[in-house]
């Protein structure tokens, strides 16, 4: 797959992601024609300002406008310290857990920060999640917000999370920058996967964070879980750079500090029977695709869904056109879910009926305007239907670039 199926500026991007092995690329878009105000907009939306600078500056800025230079150093500032304060929270959050002896289990980023990167402001994250007994969240959650976390009844009504797998996020009572989220279980309920918090616990690993000692998923389930949270929770489209930067990491880039290879034969065993393999195969793909991540092409054989490569290319492309907000080219959310159901295969994945936008929050409602009537709906529909057939002409017509 070419990555020049995205502008140049999300090219840079998701390189980034990839380490100091993808300089030289990154350092050729950078001497070329770039819109660095398009490009700071992109690393921003991707919580990625600090990374991306620390990269530019690696190989060299280029020419780089003044002002955004000015700008991207105070965000790149900015970004620094807001995750100096969030590991400073996070410290005594596990610290006033352990006064009451609560277990706490790392989850997605802060579990990498830990485990996989150097150090906790390399894996830029806006909030931390923890994972902890669920007969114990409710004292958690409420031992927090006398530690200095406050809870926005407001925004966050206790209603919505009764049989949510995580409790009303927290935030910090100073500032409200940071947040953190007590998780009973890793994903929401209603979800396929055979990916339950017995099963983190069971394979768990201690380590010490400041002197207290929490849990982390074994590196298997750490990539498992980033693999069902972007391809299925986010449907591709949230998260992208983050994303494709731990596959990454935990496959073996040079920004890893994790001493061991992936165990990629038992990560498959784990991918198939978690009901995951094909959610493990799109992120995998993307990531190597785009990112240049060292992912096997044995592993991705045995993971991939079965469909014709003409299919399968044509999906990638369609899945590269929709990564990024600001890029994104299909035209029907109706034809972009079945697009995603192609890829994923569901029903092969014995995920039933469960799809992401039929669990709770998975999509903002959408509201019809008292002026609508049947003919403008009509028209409005016919219109989508037409500017959908012509993007499926598009994606097939392209001549393959794998």
């Amino acid at each position: 797959m070419s990555p020049s199926l995205l502008s140049r500026e999300a090219q840079l991007l998701v390189l980034t992601a990839g380490g100091p092995a993808n300089d030289p690329e990154v350092r050729r878009l950078c001497n070329g024609e770039l819109d660095w105000h398009r490009l700071l907009g992109l690393a921003q939306t991707e919580n990625a300002t600090l990374i991306v600078w620390q990269s530019l500056r690696r190989v060299g800025i280029g020419d780089i406008p003044p002002e955004v230079e000015t700008a991207w150093r105070q965000l790149a500032m900015v970004s620094e310290f807001q995750s100096l304060r969030l590991e400073r929270l996070l410290h005594e959050a596990l610290q006033a857990l352990a006064t009451r002896a609560i277990d706490v289990m790392l989850l997605k980023g802060s579990a990498l920060a830990y485990t996989t990167y150097a150090s906790f402001q390399d894996r830029p994250m806006g909030d931390v999640d923890l994972l902890v007994p669920p007969e114990r969240a409710a004292e958690a959650w409420s031992l927090l917000q006398g530690a200095g976390w406050k809870w926005s009844s407001d925004l966050f009504p206790a209603d919505w999370y009764r049989t949510h797998h995580h409790l009303p996020p927290l935030y910090d009572a100073t500032a409200a920058s940071v947040g953190l989220e007590l998780h009973r279980a890793p994903l929401p309920p209603g979800h396929p996967f055979r990916l339950e918090p017995e099963m983190l616990w069971l394979g768990a690993t201690r380590i010490h964070v400041n002197g207290q000692a929490v849990w982390v998923p074994n590196p298997l389930y750490r990539l498992l879980h980033l693999s069902v949270h972007f391809s299925w929770s986010h449907g591709m489209r949230g998260g992208v750079w983050r994303a494709f930067r731990d596959v990454a990491a935990i496959s073996g880039g040079q920004q890893s500090k994790d001493r061991a290879a992936v165990d990629w034969p038992a990560f498959v065993v784990l991918a198939r029977e978690s009901r995951a393999a094909t959610c493990c195969y799109w992120t995998l793909r993307l990531a190597r695709d785009l990112a240049c991540a060292q992912v096997p092409e044995d592993v991705l054989q045995a993971l991939r869904p079965a469909a014709p490569t003409f299919v399968m290319n044509r999906l990638e492309r369609h899945y590269v056109f929709d990564l990024f907000p600001a890029e994104r080219r299909c035209p029907s959310e109706w034809l972009r879910r079945r697009l995603w159901e192609l890829g994923i295969a569901p029903g092969r994945s014995e995920h039933g009926a469960a799809r992401p936008w039929t669990v709770p929050w998975s999509d903002p409602a959408t509201g019809r305007s008292a002026s609508d009537t049947w003919l403008s709906r009509f028209l409005a529909k016919a219109r989508r239907a037409r500017a959908s057939i012509g993007y499926l002409g598009r994606i097939t017509a392209m001549p393959s670039t794998s």
